[in-house]
Parts: C-alpha cells; structure tokens; sequence
C-alpha cells in the first residue's frame, strides 16, 4: 500500500504542477487508472454477458428436463463447465478498486500543494473538504447512475450507490470525491461502448442462452 501511495504522490503532484488545478490532476489520473484497468472491465462485462445468458439456459434446461430435476442439475453443470462461467470474474475490477482508493487516499494525506480549482473554487485544495457537499453528492448522483444504466430495471441500483457514496464521502477530501465522480462517469461511458453491437462481435462473442442449451440431451 505504501509504494502505491507513494507513487500516486509523484504522479499527483506532477500533474498538479502540469494543469495548474487539482481536480483535471485527479481527472487526468482517474483516467490513466481507468485505462490501465481496461482489460478487466473487458472481461468482467464478458463475465456479466455470459452469466445472465447462463441464467437464461438454466430456466430453458430446466423446463427441459421438468420432470427429470436430477438430469436438468447434470445438464447445467456440464454447460457452466463448458462455457466457463464464474460469477466471481465481475468482482476483479472492484477488488482492485480498492486498494487504488485507499492508496489515494493515502498520497492525498501526504500531499503538501495548496493549489486551487478554476472548476470548483470554493475548495482550497486537494486535501480540502467540500463544505458544501456538492462534490460528494455529484459523485453519489454519478455513481447511482451508472448502477442504475447496467441494472435499468431495479430502481435500488441506482439508490443504494447513491447512499453509499454520499454518505462516505461527506467529509472525505475533495480529491477522493473527485476521483469518484470521475470515475464513475467513465464507467457510464464505458457501458454505453460495450453495449455497441461492433464491441460485443468483436471482444464478447458471447453465446446465446439457446445455444448454450440447445445441445442437451
């Protein structure tokens, strides 16, 4: 944790130098942390794809084999196992997450700059609090969003994160809410390129839940 932390002071600190604003430092770094992190997001989607597909063979194998539930639990092991399905492939990015957020958290403490925002001027720095909580509620607001954009239909993807956010954010420095809200947006951004049918051909190939079910016996 100390060398990442140490690392993101550098760069932080760099960055602040360069732009001459704390918050396009910590949107520049959320952005080259996002890029990094692309690949997993790459296969965590494809994990999300090929599991709500396999949920939707499941039913289909189930209805199959009816009255035959010993058969329908053998038929859907042999299909997970084919297709690899493991749940647990969405988790990755989020586990990484986490020791970046803290480790941040962290360079940010360690942090000596006292330069401003031109887009948020009434936080004197990075370390600073927004007392006007408008920072945390944007990057509650934003996380919910997006939440809310993978999940349309469940109206507590977009609440819950939104609780969350805020409510850890209050009185966190404003760099912490900055990366959030950043990285979130990204996030949005980010759904909407993997939901475009020429991302889904060419990275996903993702196979149907009748495909997955049609070669039972």
């Amino acid at each position: 944790m100390h060398m990442f932390s140490s690392t993101f002071s550098l760069i932080l600190s760099s960055l602040i130098n360069f732009t001459g604003d704390w918050f396009f430092a910590i949107a520049l770094l959320t952005i080259g942390i996002k890029i990094c992190l692309f690949p997993f997001s790459l296969r965590q989607q494809r994990s999300q794809l090929l599991t709500a597909n396999f949920n939707e063979a499941k039913s289909i194998i189930t209805k199959k084999f009816k009255n035959k539930k010993d058969k329908a639990n053998s038929e859907i092991i042999k299909v997970a196992s084919k297709y690899r399905v493991n749940s647990l492939t969405t988790f990755i990015p989020l586990l990484l997450q986490a020791p970046i957020f803290f480790s941040l958290y962290f360079s940010v403490l360690n942090l000596s700059s006292t330069v401003g925002s031109s887009v948020l001027p009434w936080i004197s720095g990075v370390h600073s609090i927004d007392n006007l909580h408008v920072l945390p509620l944007l990057a509650g607001l934003s996380q919910g969003l997006s939440g809310f954009t993978m999940n349309s239909k469940n109206l507590s993807a977009f609440i819950v994160p939104v609780i969350i956010g805020v409510v850890f954010l209050w009185k966190a420095p404003a760099a912490l809410s900055a990366y959030w809200l950043v990285n979130s947006a990204s996030r949005f951004l980010e759904m909407k390129i993997f939901s475009l049918d020429i991302m889904r051909r060419k990275f996903f190939n993702v196979p149907t839940a009748d495909q997955m079910a049609e070669k039972t016996a």
